[in-house]
């Protein structure tokens, strides 16, 4: 008598069972049965190749199409599709994974192959128009990453890196790369092509086409600069100074001999080159670059403890600079203690800095905290706004209780004067309870809730937030 299940083929089980099922059979009849397990670990050792190019192209255009998003508008009947990125991404995460496996079993080729694919095969799915948080990208830059990694441990041999090489010169230059990139580039395996002196002189070829095409300065820079990284990489320190000079004109590039000069202690050569650099600068009108170069000027003064070139280019950053309160302690510094309060009154009376978020008057709030002028700060902060004021109000409430609650009534009444709407009677509400502290605010709060129940009468809104006060 036949027993259920005997004309059952295992192909047929295979494929309604439960994957997590199968492979915890697997794994134990594996522990308990050594020929299965010499079998199965012959037919599957990680050292072998599983997949062909193929195979990860299809996978990885199916994650795409198979994660797909239908948009449009009435405008064109919605007949456009683009792709569901976070899901595309954790469809995508497991072939990075599988990567990381043959990495670490020594099958590099595997895991070149899989890395290499998915680099090719995103870049031509992926648009910025569906991949809002950079998720898809973030796979992208992971197997730019996993190659890098293989490259910087020197896990290949010659024959295998040159066949990433040539891979590499391939597609480096395909512009569908251009902007896939999330926090790295294809450009970033370049440095590590220089064994040999052909692949050397390949990789040199390549960075010389690209400053060729380069659409713009910016692109024009990079190149220089992954020039120059690579001959020093390779131990062509006089090449590397060639084509410095060769493109001192990009500030990047100028940095470098900057650098080089004030290590050797040829501060006024590198000062002359500062100095073109703040020029170059002007001319583009990039104030920023030419506020960068001034404060690496100060930065030589400083080296060469001269006071008076100090002080005249720490004044300049003062007000033109990226962090005036950085310049302030230079100066202060740099000044006798006894002349400080009227230099210090002398420098802000002659101009407002102007501070990165441009708020010059957070700066000068800072430099009173600092130097505990506080009736200054006061009167500073007559004109701020609500959340300004409250910034200061822990340094002066105790010094000037009566002074602070008067600006707070005063603000406040203007501003549920001019809002409407339940955050803004919420926030009323909390700046009520505040003013509630300060010396008879109980009295001033209840005067202040008189005036505003006859006067926004029909804000029903703002009577029940306030009913809480």
């Amino acid at each position: 008598m036949k027993q259920p299940g005997e004309n059952i083929e295992p192909e047929e089980i295979l494929k309604q069972i439960n994957t997590a099922k199968l492979n915890k059979f697997i794994a134990n009849y594996a522990a308990k049965n050594p020929e299965f397990r010499a079998a199965f670990i012959a037919q599957f050792n990680p050292q072998k190749t599983s997949e062909n190019k193929k195979d990860y192209a299809a996978a990885i255009t199916g994650a795409f199409t198979g994660n797909a998003l239908k948009s449009g508008s009435r405008y064109n009947q919605w007949d456009e599709y683009g792709f569901d990125a976070l899901d595309v991404a954790e469809d995508l995460k497991p072939m990075l994974d599988k990567a990381g496996y043959f990495i670490k079993h020594k099958n590099y080729e595997e895991a070149i192959l899989i890395c290499t694919t998915l680099i090719e095969t995103i870049s031509g799915e992926w648009s910025p128009d569906f991949d809002y948080d950079g998720d898809v990208q973030v796979i992208y830059d992971s197997a730019i990453d996993k190659l890098q990694e293989i490259l910087e441990q020197n896990l290949l041999s010659p024959a295998q890196k040159k066949t990433l090489f040539n891979w590499y010169c391939e597609e480096h230059k395909n512009e569908k790369h251009r902007h896939v990139g999330l926090n790295t580039d294809l450009k970033a395996l370049e440095e590590f092509f220089a064994d040999t002196p052909e692949m050397l002189q390949q990789s040199i070829k390549n960075i010389d086409e690209r400053m060729a095409m380069a659409a713009n300065d910016y692109d024009r820079q990079r190149a220089a600069m992954d020039k120059i990284r690579l001959l020093q990489n390779a131990g062509l320190e006089h090449e590397a100074e060639t084509v410095i000079s060769q493109y001192l004109a990009f500030s990047d590039v100028r940095k470098l001999r900057v650098k080089k000069l004030v290590h050797e202690k040829q501060y006024e050569q590198a000062i002359d080159l500062i100095k073109d650099g703040i020029k170059i600068a002007g001319s583009h009108n990039h104030p920023g670059t030419a506020a960068d170069w001034k404060d690496k000027l100060l930065d030589i003064y400083l080296l060469q403890k001269d006071k008076a070139r100090i002080i005249s280019a720490a004044e300049e950053l003062f007000y033109n600079g990226r962090d005036p309160m950085k310049y302030y302690h230079i100066l202060k510094k740099q000044t006798d203690k006894e002349k400080w309060a009227a230099y210090l009154d002398t420098l802000i009376s002659k101009h407002k800095p102007r501070s990165l978020f441009g708020y010059p008057d957070n700066i000068l709030a800072e430099i009173y905290i600092e130097e505990q002028y506080w009736e200054r700060l006061l009167h500073l902060i007559e004109n701020a706004e609500l959340n300004g004021l409250q910034t200061y109000e822990k340094y002066l409430q105790s010094r000037f209780p009566n002074e602070i609650c008067n600006i707070l009534v005063k603000k406040i009444t203007a501003y549920a004067e001019r809002n409407m709407g339940r955050n803004h009677y919420q926030y009323v509400a909390r700046i009520l309870k505040k003013i509630r502290k300060y010396p008879d605010g109980d009295k001033t709060v209840e005067k202040l809730l008189d005036e505003f129940r006859v006067k926004y009468k029909a804000r029903k809104a703002m009577t029940e937030e306030l009913m809480g006060v």
